[in-house]
């Protein structure tokens, strides 16, 4: 009997659960944020903390694994040098998720998956993202200032009547009529 195989299958075959899994842990290296399921996420942040680990090594042997297990050679020298050298006094840990809530097809649960900042990162990163991070206006109607909706409260304006403008409206049936008997005339000659 198999004890403690905790591995998720995600209803797909073993090469390609496994090419998924080494695509998304590419996608987080490189883009150092990526949404997806919360169950993909789980699943690849074990994947990311051993490539990191590895980057950390810093040794043949672990750069020619992770060789191996990436595709590309310029995240795996990201690795093994910017990653290693921010996350330096961190043993592990190096994502975090962050909910997100449901996608609206078929309400999966929605995870950001992302790289820890360093420890001088954080604080001045946090500073950066409030300062930029834009209002958020409510989506329909436009807003009103204070004053107008004050005069239009205290003062109901009447509505002038709108003049109809009368459209005639134009035949089209000689022309379409003319150019059926000109297609005819074509076909027959």
């Amino acid at each position: 009997m198999p004890h403690q195989v905790h591995q998720r299958k995600f209803g797909r075959e073993s090469g390609h659960r496994s090419g998924m899994l080494r695509n998304l842990a590419l996608s987080v290296l490189r883009y150092e944020r990526v949404k997806t399921t919360e169950a993909k996420a789980k699943e690849v942040r074990g994947h990311v903390d051993r490539l990191i680990g590895l980057g950390k090594d810093g040794s043949l042997a672990a750069r020619r694994r992770a060789h191996a297990l990436l595709p590309e050679p310029a995240i795996v020298e990201k690795l093994f040098t910017d990653l290693a050298a921010r996350y330096g006094d961190r043993t592990s840990g190096y994502v975090r998720l962050t909910r997100l809530g449901h996608r609206v097809g078929d309400s999966a649960p929605m995870t950001l998956l992302e790289l820890m900042p360093a420890a001088g990162e954080s604080a001045a990163a946090e500073e950066a993202a409030e300062e930029k991070k834009p209002k958020r206006r409510r989506l329909g109607l436009p807003r009103r200032s204070a004053s107008r909706t004050k005069e239009a409260d205290a003062e109901p304006e009447k509505a002038a009547p709108v003049a109809k403008k009368s459209t005639a409206k134009k035949s089209t049936a000689k022309k379409t009529s003319t150019t059926k008997k000109g297609t005819a005339a074509k076909r027959s000659t």
